[in-house]
């Protein structure tokens, strides 16, 4: 038995990394959505229709 004092203090939360993974996978997509969309307009209402523009963060 691991006594709490012996723990790793370099564990890390598996909900944590998911989050992060998450953030991660939804600035790619943003990024390669600007890279392919004709102007301003264009780039908000794909980001709006995917659930990507930042103003719905959290909301997926």
């Amino acid at each position: 038995m691991i006594k709490e004092d012996h723990r790793s203090e370099n564990q890390t939360d598996p909900a944590a990394s998911e989050d992060t993974e998450a953030d991660t996978v939804r600035r790619q997509a943003r990024l390669t959505l600007a890279g392919q969309a004709r102007d301003a307009e264009e780039l908000k209402m794909l980001l709006e229709m995917l659930g990507l523009h930042p103003s719905q963060e959290g909301e997926s």
